[in-house]
């Protein structure tokens, strides 16, 4: 008994090199990226906070551990951070607590990513969320003259850690 042919083998390495090439493709022209800094200092020198995906005016200056993933379209953001307990003012004063949810931020898509809780995946219970320990937040800031961004966070203040989703609306 003879094995394939080598027409067949042919085919089947130009299709094995075929599908590498369009994994390559997606993976490399993919709009998500993820980024992970031990301190606010890296994410600041790595330029993050200039291009706005770590809002260095709301998180604590004692800010560490800090992930995040975001998509650019649509503009989308997933960060999870921990900081001191005690270093908490910046955080509390600038934060909203929600009663209830914004519509742009009652369903928060899958970043796909091991650190973000399922818990804050998905259409959002609130009272699950508090029974994880965490306190809910909105902040909306103004992003273009048509556009707010609208952060919803989810803070653990007992122990120092937290959690934001980013997305934008339109103000019309």
């Amino acid at each position: 008994m003879s094995g394939p042919g080598p027409v067949v083998k042919w085919f089947l390495l130009a299709a094995l090199l075929g599908v590498a090439l369009i994994c390559a493709f997606i993976t490399f022209h993919s709009d998500r990226q993820e980024s992970f800094y031990p301190s606010l200092a890296e994410a600041d020198k790595d330029g993050a906070i200039a291009r706005d995906w770590i809002p260095d005016d709301l998180l604590p200056s004692s800010s560490r551990a800090i992930h995040e993933v975001h998509d650019l379209s649509p503009s989308t953001e997933w960060c999870s951070f921990e900081f001191v307990p005690a270093d908490s003012q910046t955080l509390r004063k600038n934060l909203k607590a929600v009663g209830a949810l914004p519509p742009s931020v009652r369903r928060v898509p899958n970043p796909h990513v091991s650190w973000w809780p399922s818990t804050l995946r998905g259409n959002l219970d609130s009272e699950r969320i508090h029974k994880e320990g965490f306190d809910l937040y909105v902040v909306e800031k103004p992003a273009t003259s048509v556009t707010t961004d609208v952060l919803l966070f989810a803070i653990d203040w007992s122990k120092g850690r937290g959690f934001f989703y980013s997305t934008s609306k339109s103000n019309e």
